[in-house]
């Protein structure tokens, strides 16, 4: 009878000492599951912003043609290569050429920064003091179909007017579509794009930027975005 009972009593402990472990296990094993899920949706983060960069990167290529003329912008810095489309838009490279070669742009900065966005330039001095321009404001030519990618330049504008651009330009440094010309409204004409520095563009990107007499977006110290020559290479 004492053994009976013993047994019993032994039966008694196991149903409820083997669920409670059983309850312990699925718990340490929910806690490496999740801990691994953790450890592959971080991988898969990283890897898709690696996908995502190349990604940006890939897509400025399709729609942007092999340009005819080479200019320089030597920044504080360093030097910024472009490739121009004179080909294809004649009518705002030649404005651009004309302020190149007039000296305009020399020892003006960089004046609007926002890092991800764009870099624009081509106005003021390191004191903000805005240059007049030295001819006339250009038609829009964004109809032409090139499109405001990652590394292309552009023509700033005012917005409400299309056809107000005169010296300010502006370098893409993302695939900024929603600047693009479409049947609807004006976009803003591309009219180049960079052929190498595009690591001295980020640089002048990341730098520190404030406010100053009603402007935003403009950089804390000017003469980390100083543009002190651009000249036009000659072909050999």
């Amino acid at each position: 009878m004492f053994q009976k009972f013993k047994i019993s009593l032994v039966l008694f402990n196991l149903l409820f000492v083997i669920p409670t472990f059983d309850i312990h296990a699925a718990v340490e094993k929910k806690a490496e599951v999740k801990k691994e899920k953790t450890v592959r949706k971080k991988k898969l983060t990283k890897q898709q912003k690696n996908q995502n960069q190349q990604k940006n990167l890939a897509l400025s290529e399709p729609s942007v043609p092999k340009g005819d003329i080479e200019v320089v912008i030597v920044t504080s810095k360093g030097k910024i290569r472009l490739d121009l489309f004179k080909e294809k838009d004649p009518l705002t490279v030649n404005n651009f050429i004309q302020y190149v070669k007039a000296g305009y742009y020399n020892n003006t900065i960089f004046h609007r920064i926002v890092d991800g966005f764009i870099i624009q330039g081509g106005a003021y001095d390191v004191g903000f003091n805005e240059k007049p321009p030295l001819f006339e404001p250009i038609k829009n030519t964004s109809f032409k179909g090139l499109k405001n990618t990652f590394g292309t330049i552009a023509m700033a504008r005012k917005q409400s007017s299309p056809d107000s651009a005169t010296s300010q330009f502006f370098i893409n440094l993302s695939n900024n579509s929603y600047l693009d010309y479409t049947k609807e409204e004006n976009g803003y004409a591309v009219f180049g794009k960079v052929l190498s520095g595009m690591e001295i563009i980020q640089k002048i990107a990341k730098q520190k930027i404030g406010q100053r007499e009603g402007m935003y977006n403009v950089p804390f110290y000017p003469d980390e975005a100083l543009i002190s020559s651009v000249y036009v290479v000659e072909p050999q």
